[in-house]
């Protein structure tokens, strides 16, 4: 899933409202928001992501790891021992049309 306009802002905030914790749907919010490969994988640096939310490095990687253990974040490789992520576009099969548009350009 990646943010084209308004109203993927508006989707995203009702998908993730009294689901996530604030920091979990701040770090949904920045991955959706950033750059990403046609897979929907984000290559950005942890500590770059970090510092554009506001957050510390470790606040960052914990909420990720929160995210991943309640799949909305998915492992997509790595180079060596850092992993890169995209969010889990299984979550975001009730756009319907608009999520298949978004997962054809974003994936």
């Amino acid at each position: 899933m990646r943010i084209h306009d308004a109203a993927d802002v508006q989707y995203l905030l009702k998908k993730t409202g009294r689901v996530l914790s604030p920091n979990q749907r701040i770090v949904v919010m920045l991955y959706a928001s950033s750059e990403q490969r046609p897979d929907g994988t984000v290559m950005i640096k942890a500590s770059t992501l970090a510092a554009t939310a506001g957050m510390t490095p470790p606040v960052l990687s914990r909420t990720r790891k929160e995210l991943l253990e309640a799949g909305w974040l998915e492992v997509t490789g790595s180079v060596g021992s850092v992993n890169h992520y995209r969010l889990n576009p299984a979550l975001f099969e009730d756009r319907g049309q608009a999520g298949r548009h978004l997962r054809a350009v974003g994936s």
